[in-house]
């Protein structure tokens, strides 16, 4: 269970987060709430470092699942497309110039995503490998 220091940390963090989302600057955080420019400055480094820790994940856990929804999106896309104009003569104009953005972002994502995950594999392997020299 936090202790009360920590619950007014998590709290300052919060409140410097809002403010940074308003663009304001860590020297005006720190005049609004009162504290000293380097404790929002430790914050703000805090803030930066748990963002780049969620992004690693999301990247990690979230990025195959979202290329294969978006490809199978794409894909249903295209079919209503086809149907659209085979059957709808008022529409076909329209219904190709779909069909097309759907084959460019089809082929972006497919072209991108190995690359994406590639890159990715090679920075968990540094990781480790900077990790494992700072054991020697």
């Amino acid at each position: 269970m936090p202790n009360n220091k920590q619950a007014v940390i998590r709290e300052r963090r919060e409140r410097v987060w809002g403010f940074l989302t308003r663009g304001m600057k860590g020297y005006e955080i720190a005049s609004e709430l009162g504290v000293d420019p380097p404790t929002i400055s430790r914050d703000i480094q805090y803030l930066t470092t748990e963002s780049q820790n969620y992004i690693a994940k999301l990247a990690k856990e979230t990025v195959p699942f979202m290329y294969q929804t978006s490809i199978e999106g794409i894909r249903e896309i295209l079919r209503e497309c086809w149907r659209i104009y085979s059957e709808e003569a008022n529409d076909r104009m329209a219904a190709l110039k779909l069909a097309k953005e759907c084959h460019e972002s089809m082929f972006h994502l497919i072209s991108e995503g190995p690359f994406i995950l590639s890159v990715k594999a090679l920075e968990e392997r540094l990781t480790k490998i900077e990790g494992s020299k700072s054991v020697i």
